[in-house]
């Protein structure tokens, strides 16, 4: 009778946890997100709640706004949140089977965060940044982390999304992912529909300190599924391409994604006429060079492996890369014309060929400790082998020249930061990168080479909050450069460093910044040599191994308003510069030698004015101008002037996305002292988004003929050159994207391509 009994409550248990587990799997909860015009709300919050409140579970939308819960019967509420718009409840009852909500409407409206209103504007001023959180139109109709920041018309900010450039008015911007320094380019297979905020450090502070200007792109994190993506960018007017592929599976807490991409340009029809005045102690005279013939050709090809494990109190990631850089040959025919006392014509062919291979080691970890306070470590270890190659015939003159080069390099980085009461904290910061290149130069001049250069830096900044308005950050700290050239001198160079900043907070959407820095800049490793190239029959070019840091004092005021939909940020700033490296002319046994000096002492002003504005939910404008003026003295005496503009605007129109775009006529000045005048920019593109589908077409510059960059160097009396150069880059092009993302699984925030594809070199080369 027992064996009876136990085997019918057997039975009657078994069909019960059937019953419930299949009540379970076929109870589901499914419905629609839309704002007011009737668009499908994607990655919007949705949460499940009991009648009391308390958390069921949590969610959110798919690509074209609908969501899903697996639960048991009963009465619940459904939470829905989206910032920029009202959080909307809805009271649900599940039953058996599938249970299909209304539709939620989610409905603009101005909105508090961190006792900042924000109306109509994504914009919100915090103590040391500004946070931006991108609206459902701006993360659409964006297809990577540069279309997002164009979109996002930061004051101040200057997206070139063709060049894969992020600048400010003082210099490049440092770019992040959750806290994470990446390279410029990393951001390319950011999805933008996975970023949640963007933080803009306009004067950057803390684990920023190091950088001109940074932004960091806050993510959203999943923990199941993966996906494939696809992306091809082709180039019409000249043969250009950019193609991608990306793979990732996420489970639980760890993350593995393989990146892979190719790159190639390709074009002839570069003409560059020069004229090129020489005033040697024995002979002067002018040649004026005219291009015949030409082409250039490129291509890049990299693939990385990441690994990435995440939880609350900590993050770890690796990563493996390879990266493959190569011009196969890049030529130019050009006809010299010499003008003086012998004169002559001449023709003269130039080629060039140059190669780089890089694999690299990339480990990083950030962990949260108690009370407040964190660590921050990176390491990264690379080796590279590059090649270099470069012939000039001029009738009976030849030269010819090839340098291999391996360059092992490594970095790395601790950061320690604790935060105590009343917002005030102490970071501190210790930074060493090491880099050994070993060349061989042979041809003309067959010299070996073996460079070591080292740089310490160390920092602690602590930030104090005085009264309600005003936040003291003060960061003393040092370097410590040195390099030694085998045969030559070790050089070594102790600095103190400073920054400091005083910010004043004018209510709760403006504030002022003075700062004030003292700092150094260490000269570029291919100038720092013994090394010689003969360019042609006059002109040698040969490096300095005694140049030295330069230190640079600059003192600035930064002003910046956040209002409705109006954003605006101004500056005015002061650079003096003490031991400059620029380029240096000097003649030598008949020939004109061009060298490097730190003789050089430089003044530099800048001020800018950037505003953006949101018309409407579907206009958006922005407009920057900058003025620079430059004094050098010492060496070379130089004095330069620039102002210049630029204007965006887009409009939205469901999955349209229209944008125009155009930038007078730029001066620039490189740190050799080369004035360069770049053309008039503009244009517009095309794009089309819907679901996992991004589609583009665009064009520049449909309706000018050649245009032409223009460079000269300082004044000299030795020699002096102007040149005029029209590259088929600079003409009328346009271009087709297309874009598209596999999605399995649950979904995963897309990773980011974090591939360095930039091959350093310490090799001198003669173009």
């Amino acid at each position: 009778m027992m064996i009876r009994e136990k085997f019918y409550l057997s039975i009657i248990y078994i069909c019960t946890l059937f019953t419930t587990v299949h009540s379970y799997a076929q109870n589901i909860l499914r419905g629609t997100v839309e704002n007011e015009e009737g668009q499908k709300m994607e990655y919007t919050t949705i949460r499940l709640l009991n009648t009391d409140s308390t958390f069921v579970a949590g969610s959110i939308t798919d690509t074209i706004g609908n969501y899903q819960f697996n639960t048991k019967t009963g009465q619940y509420i459904v939470v829905v949140s989206a910032i920029g718009y009202k959080t909307q409840t809805l009271p649900v009852t599940i039953a058996s089977g599938i249970t299909d909500a209304p539709i939620i409407k989610l409905l603009n409206e101005s909105y508090v965060l961190d006792g900042v209103t924000i109306t109509g504007s994504s914009f919100v001023r915090k103590k040391d940044h500004l946070l931006i959180h991108p609206d459902a139109k701006q993360s659409k109709h964006a297809h990577t982390g540069y279309d997002l920041l164009s979109k996002l018309m930061i004051p101040g900010v200057d997206v070139d999304i063709k060049a894969g450039k992020v600048k400010t008015f003082g210099g490049d911007v440092t770019l992040y992912i959750d806290g994470r320094k990446v390279d410029y380019r990393e951001v390319q297979s950011l999805r933008p529909q996975d970023v949640e905020r963007v933080e803009y450090y306009d004067v950057p502070t803390g684990k920023y300190a190091n950088d001109v200007a940074a932004i960091n792109y806050i993510t959203r994190k999943y923990k199941a599924g993966g996906y494939i993506a696809l992306d091809g960018n082709q180039t019409i007017g000249y043969l250009g391409g950019n193609y991608n592929a990306v793979a990732k599976l996420a489970h639980g807490n760890t993350s593995y994604t393989l990146f892979g991409g190719y790159k190639m340009e390709k074009y002839d029809g570069t003409e560059s006429n020069s004229e090129e005045l020489f005033r040697l102690s024995e002979q002067n005279f002018d040649r004026l060079t005219s291009t015949l013939d030409g082409n250039q050709e490129m291509n890049n090809q990299y693939v990385q492996l990441n690994v990435e494990n995440r939880n609350d109190k900590r993050t770890l990631v690796g990563k493996l890369s390879f990266v493959r850089n190569d011009e196969p040959d890049n030529y130019s025919l050009t006809r010299l014309e010499y003008r003086g006392s012998n004169p002559m014509i001449k023709d003269s062919e130039k080629r060039t060929k140059q190669r780089g291979l890089m694999p690299s080691l990339n480990l990083y970890g950030y962990f949260n400790l108690k009370n407040n306070q964190f660590i921050e470590t990176a390491l990264t270890g690379s080796y590279t082998n590059n090649d270099y190659s470069y012939s000039y015939q001029e009738n009976g003159y030849k030269t010819f020249t090839r340098t291999n080069e391996d360059l092992y390099a490594l970095s790395g980085n601790v950061n320690y930061g604790i935060r105590f009461k009343h917002q005030n904290s102490l970071t501190g910061q210790l930074y060493h990168s090491h880099n050994i290149s070993l060349s061989d130069y042979s041809g003309n001049s067959n010299t070996w080479q073996h460079l070591w250069t080292g740089e310490t830096i160390f920092f602690v900044e602590y930030s104090h909050q005085i009264g309600k308005n005003f936040t003291l950050k003060a960061a003393p700290g040092f370097s410590c450069l040195q390099y030694k050239l085998h045969g030559e001198e070790h050089i070594k160079q102790f600095s103190p460093r400073l920054r400091a900043r005083l910010i004043y907070r004018i209510g709760n959407n403006q504030q002022i910044q003075l700062t004030s820095n003292i700092g150094n800049t260490f000269p570029d490793i291919s100038t720092m040599n013994n090394a010689i190239q003969f360019v042609d029959s006059l002109m040698i070019k040969r490096g300095n191994s005694s140049l030295i840091p330069a230190k640079l004092y600059t003192t600035g005021l930064i002003y910046g308003l956040q209002t409705g939909r109006f954003n605006l940020q101004s500056m005015v700033s002061y650079l003096r510069g003490k031991g400059v490296t620029t380029q240096f002319f000097s003649e030598e046994n008949h020939n004109l030698v061009q060298s490097y000096t730190c003789g050089n002492n430089a003044n530099v002003w800048n001020a800018y004015l950037s505003l953006s504005y949101k018309a409407t939910d579907n206009l958006r404008f922005k407009l920057d101008g900058s003025w620079m003026n430059l004094q050098c003295q010492g060496d070379l005496d130089e004095w330069f002037n620039s102002l210049s503009a630029k204007a965006q605007v887009d409009y939205y129109l469901k999955d349209f996305a229209f944008s125009l775009y155009g930038k007078t006529k730029e001066k620039q000045m490189n740190m050799d002292l080369v004035r360069i005048t770049m053309p008039v920019r503009y244009g517009l593109f095309i794009s089309y988004s819907h679901n996992n589908l991004y589609a583009e077409i665009g064009t520049e510059k449909p309706f000018t003929g050649k245009s032409k960059q223009q460079y000269e160097t300082t004044v000299q009396d030795i020699y002096q050159i102007r040149n005029n150069l029209s590259c088929r880059t600079y003409q009328q092009t346009g271009y087709i994207k297309l874009a598209y993302t596999f999605d399995f699984g649950k979904k995963t925030s897309r990773s980011y391509n974090n591939v360095n594809k930039n091959i350093n070199s310490a090799i001198l080369k003669a173009n």
